[in-house]
């Protein structure tokens, strides 16, 4: 099941970056980042340079499950973790996303946002952010 981000999801994400963690079937990890993002609905889509896909495709044919944040001051202040199933298209990490946590510290650290719903998501956020947009 994919996820719709929500507009501030997608706004911390493409401003500030993503750090992309992957891993080997036995637990071996590689993060990677990139500033050029996309977000189409549910799908991140990570422009990568050449030697950042020769240092995740074989990863991926092993283990397709990444999990993504925010990069830059969106990390601490966008606390959101989303995880997906990633593949190799051209020059692009492709992540369709089916899961949302909340990171930010303290009780609500580790809440799964994506089984609100979408508009109960949006209404959790504007309840306790009031920086929709990064600025840029």
């Amino acid at each position: 099941m994919s996820i719709k981000l929500t507009p501030r999801m997608t706004d911390w994400i493409v401003v500030n970056g993503v750090h992309i963690a992957l891993a080997t079937k036995k637990g071996f990890s590689t993060v990677i980042v990139s500033e050029s993002i996309e977000v189409n609905v549910d799908t991140i889509k990570v422009d990568l340079t050449p030697s950042q896909i020769h240092q995740i495709e074989n990863i991926i044919v092993e283990n397709p499950l990444a999990a993504i944040a925010p990069g830059q001051l969106g990390s601490v202040r966008a606390p959101y973790q989303f995880k997906g199933m990633a593949k190799v298209i051209e020059n692009n990490l492709e992540i369709k996303v089916e899961e949302i946590y909340c990171t930010k510290p303290g009780a609500e650290a580790g809440i799964r946002l994506d089984t609100m719903g979408y508009e109960e998501m949006k209404a959790y956020e504007e309840s306790r952010w009031t920086d929709f947009a990064p600025r840029a």
